[in-house]
């Protein structure tokens, strides 16, 4: 955990009011931005930036983690932003009212899934990580020979399968993901 971040950390932990600020000037054009270009308004910017400070200061022992605060906040408010176009969408198509309260408590869940994704991810190897975002980002088997200058597809094809599978064993094997497993 880098300066910045930890001053972040237990600013919003203690309710530091010069932090909040900071972070206000900070990172809050940052999330309106997005949740602006994410079909949201200003309102729905605030709400979700406030939901986000909200989560890091109950999630105390998640914080611990946390490498580089501006991201990890982002991707947060991120999740948060299409957690709830999500709720919007089942709105429109209902009457049936959404909890805030479930809402926050599913959120949280999800992110523990992500946040245990990353732990593991970045136990992995270098290479199994280089191949491993070239292939979830989409790029097909012939794109990565050519990038990593494989011997072929199979190659490739193996490579992927086998980091695939190591990620999936260290997940599987964290206490954590028992704990998710059971409350899903």
């Amino acid at each position: 955990m880098n300066k910045t971040t930890k001053r972040y950390v237990e600013g919003l932990l203690n309710s530091d009011e010069t932090v909040i600020k900071e972070l206000y000037s900070k990172l809050y054009p940052k999330i309106k931005r997005y949740v602006l270009s994410a079909r949201g308004n200003e309102d729905d910017a605030l709400d979700v930036f406030h939901d986000a400070l909200m989560y890091f200061m109950t999630q105390k022992e998640k914080t611990a983690n946390i490498l580089s605060f501006e991201p990890y906040f982002f991707t947060v408010s991120k999740n948060l932003w299409l957690k709830s176009l999500n709720s919007r969408v089942t709105k429109t198509e209902t009457t049936s009212l959404i909890d805030k309260e479930t809402d926050l408590s599913l959120f949280v869940l999800e992110q523990n899934c992500f946040d245990l994704y990353i732990e593991k991810f970045n136990k992995l190897s270098e290479n199994c990580k280089e191949i491993l975002t070239l292939y979830f980002n989409g790029l097909n088997y012939e794109d990565i020979v050519s990038e990593k200058e494989y011997a072929s597809v199979n190659t490739v094809r193996q490579r992927v399968f086998k980091c695939r599978t190591k990620l999936i064993e260290l997940i599987k094997a964290d206490k954590q993901f028992l704990k998710i497993k059971r409350w899903r």
